[in-house]
């Protein structure tokens, strides 16, 4: 099945909210509404998706998918806007607003029915209405329809108190034939009304789809309703946009997280970047682990740093924490580390307590920088050393598709090299040592398929790869497969004493 989204508008009633961008970019939870629609097809298996899209059209560009452009948009509406993608409208398929989230069970009752046309219709619309407190009956597309789901009318200003009445909910389920049947009537109203008034609109061209849903209904054409009865939120308002922020329990339903940790934990050790030796063997040589010391490992994940820091020098006390307890127990209690959950900003270890602390690809996962570092001197002895280890961009160039491909996976600071130097000296560390590392001929499937990511997500950085520049390939030194991509990632491993 194919679906096609409807996100050419501008959404002016959503007002700072959705300032300088389309409707369909206003962020939830640090994910756009677009995000989030695709990642619920995603999950549903709707994989071929195409998006219409119209103002502001450049900054709708998530990579994976198809697009259309009505370029007419300020002039035009939905109906227009649905059939600039009419190329797509060849099988089975949904059509969909973009100001809309819904959950799995929503779309999958739209999917299950037999009927060629089928539009989604929220019963329980009354309770619904009574929670937005700027939109007003007339305002909503309602519908209604007899016992037999059969629509009745559709449209906007439909004031009647009939029983059997619901919200349309900006969904339409057409078959392959039911698709014909809509382009069908598409062309017959286009040629009949041009510029003529149709429906409630003066102009042809202005109309909503569920204009010319109305008059197929009109025309006998069998349209059938999908009862839907929760699951679903339009955000059209800034009222709106305030009720999805304060229902998190819906939000998160729908929110695929980026990096699962719990998840990866399961099938970090595959990672093979997390037990290079070049990477271990430098850190250990830096560190300069002596007998009788006390080391502290940040973000140590399942103690591989630790674990080659003891395999070095036996003969110290050695200390871990990390924010997940999936990823802990991973590691031998045998090796005797005194392991605890403790996040990078609030070190619950006393002041000048370590001869060494290691920070191994944690501190980009920092909610504040600066806390962080503060913490890390507080805890290191004076003439103690600090070695951290993160990956970077490969050159200048490389930086835009490096935090635009991390984007999908994690919130994560990019730091370059003299990033992390600066973090070292602005925080009044000495003797600062640098060494660069460079990881070759990396499996970009033994990353992603062992990051603990949602599906789609790992979909759309495997095509950001396979579509960059020629500059971005060469600065990795990409080499494409078939069905993977090989390539060398950069690490540097800074170094400072307190």
């Amino acid at each position: 099945m194919k679906a096609i989204i409807l996100a050419a508008g501008e959404g002016s009633r959503l007002g700072q909210v959705c300032k300088d961008k389309p409707k369909c970019l206003v962020n939830i939870e640090d994910n756009t509404l677009l995000e989030i629609q695709i990642n619920t097809l995603h999950s549903c298996g709707i994989e071929d998706i195409s998006i219409v899209r119209g103002y502001k059209a450049e900054k709708i560009k998530i990579p994976g998918l198809k697009y259309y452009d009505n370029h007419d948009y300020a002039n035009t509406n939905m109906l227009h806007s649905l059939f600039c993608a009419r190329a797509e409208m060849t099988e089975e398929l949904l059509i969909l607003y973009s100001d809309i989230i819904y959950e799995e069970e929503v779309v999958n009752r739209l999917m299950e029915t037999s009927y060629d046309l089928a539009i989604g219709v929220l019963v329980n619309w009354e309770e619904a209405i009574q929670q937005r407190s700027t939109i007003s009956l007339q305002e909503l597309e309602m519908v209604y329809f007899n016992s037999e789901n059969r629509v009745q009318k559709i449209s906007k200003n439909l004031t009647d108190e009939y029983e059997t009445q619901g919200q349309f909910i900006g969904m339409v389920r057409c078959s392959r034939w039911g698709a014909e049947v809509l382009k069908r009537n598409y062309d017959r109203a286009r040629d009949t009304y041009r510029d003529k008034p149709f429906g409630q609109v003066y102009a042809f061209k202005k109309a909503w789809l569920t204009d010319l849903l109305q008059e197929m209904s009109e025309l006998g054409i069998p349209l059938h309703c999908t009862i839907i009865e929760r699951g679903w939120m339009e955000i059209d308002t800034t009222d709106d946009y305030e009720r999805v922020l304060k229902d998190t329990q819906f939000v998160r339903r729908l929110i695929k997280m980026k990096t699962n940790w719990n998840h990866r934990a399961q099938f970090y050790n595959r990672l093979k970047w997390t037990s290079a030796d070049e990477l271990l063997s430098n850190m250990v040589e830096t560190a300069m682990i002596q007998r009788g010391q006390k080391v502290l490992d940040l973000g140590t994940g399942t103690g591989k740093v630790l674990i080659a820091l003891k395999e070095k020098c036996s003969e110290a006390d050695y200390y871990g924490i990390d924010i997940s307890q999936d990823m802990l127990d991973k590691i031998d209690i045998n090796y005797g580390f005194n392991l605890s959950i403790c996040s990078i900003e609030s070190l619950h270890f006393q002041d000048n307590s370590f001869d060494v602390v290691t920070a191994r690809m944690v501190l980009h996962h920092a909610d504040s920088l600066i806390k962080a570092m503060k913490e890390v001197y507080r805890v290191v002895k004076p003439g103690g050393r600090v070695i951290i280890c993160e990956g970077n961009p490969p050159d200048h160039h490389s930086i835009r598709f490096y935090k635009d491909m991390f984007r999908f996976k994690e919130d994560r600071i990019t730091f370059t090299v003299d990033d992390l130097v600066n973090v070292l000296t602005r925080n009044d560390f000495k003797k600062i040592g640098l060494k660069i590392v460079v990881l070759k001929n990396m499996s970009l499937n033994n990353w992603l398929e062992n990051s603990g990511l949602p599906f789609r997500n790992i979909d759309i950085i495997k095509k950001m790869h396979y579509s960059c520049d020629d500059d971005v390939k060469k600065a990795y030194n990409m080499k494409i497969r078939e069905d993977d991509i090989l390539m060398d990632w950069k690490f540097s491993i800074v170094s400072g004493v307190k």
